[in-house]
């Protein structure tokens, strides 16, 4: 558990809005999978290419890492409530998810890390929260519990 780093306001307020805006704008989303044997399947907007996300964005990230990383992938996942992943390890040294939608506690949405059957570690989806973890860390994300809710937006940076 030692090894997944939470920090909460992790970007300024002008930033997080301009990312939110930004999702508001997606207009073409695709279906991807945490597991290619399962159908639990949920959209996910790929941004490697964007130069906000993989400079200006990465910027903030960098200054949190314990060392050097090189980008794998960039991109926002979203799930409808019901759009839950699976159990999963990335194929990457480490993970870094940032939090986009806006969060209330009942509903639900964290993302669940497990180590053990005993030993598990919680993370709730609060408005630009980061969340930094090695990326061979069974983990799942959760979509918000309430068909009334609104898709849970995290964005997603995959380095090695």
């Amino acid at each position: 558990m030692n090894d997944i780093k939470v920090f909460n306001n992790f970007l300024p307020k002008k930033e997080i809005c301009e990312i939110a805006n930004y999702v508001k704008s997606i207009v073409a989303w695709d279906i991807q999978s945490s597991n290619p044997k399962s159908s639990n399947q949920f959209l996910y907007h790929d941004v490697s290419n964007n130069e906000y996300f993989n400079k200006h964005i990465f910027k903030y990230i960098q200054n949190i890492l314990d060392e050097n990383y090189e980008i794998q992938r960039i991109y926002f996942n979203g799930q409808w409530p019901g759009r839950d992943g699976d159990l999963h390890e990335d194929g990457c040294k480490k993970t870094v998810l940032i939090y986009i939608s806006e969060y209330y506690p009942n509903w639900g949405g964290f993302t669940q890390f497990v180590f053990s059957d005993n030993c598990e570690f919680i993370v709730s989806p609060v408005q630009n929260r980061l969340v930094c973890f090695p990326g061979n860390i069974l983990h799942k994300g959760y979509s918000f519990s309430h068909q009334s809710c609104p898709m849970r937006v995290s964005l997603a940076f995959k380095l090695n």
